[in-house]
């Protein structure tokens, strides 16, 4: 009996650890772009607490508010969501909350 319940216990905390991992991977993020590659489809974006990521965009990537890419600048904060996919961080999503100042 106590080995069926350890097993249970083993795989609730196995399920909930994946479900939290899931979560915080596919999360909507913020930050603030710190470079652009148009030509290689990235950006680069830093968070609050230094962590940074390297966006890769698509034609089927969301741009919300009427933002295009040309018009993204080095110094704008955005907010986006993104997958994860071959080792690469692939953009859903992407709105930008403030304008880069000038």
């Amino acid at each position: 009996m106590k080995t069926k319940i350890s097993a249970l216990l083993v795989c609730a905390a196995l399920a909930l650890g994946t479900a939290v991992f899931a979560d915080d991977v596919n999360r909507p993020h913020e930050g603030k772009v710190i470079s652009i590659d148009k030509d290689a489809m990235t950006m680069v974006v830093q968070g609050e607490k230094d962590d940074q990521w390297t966006l890769y965009w698509t034609e089927s990537s969301k741009l919300k508010g009427d933002l295009t890419i040309p018009e993204l600048k080095v110094g704008d904060r955005v907010h986006f969501e993104y997958t994860q996919k071959d080792d690469r961080f692939w953009l859903t999503e992407l709105r930008r909350t403030e304008k880069a100042k000038s």
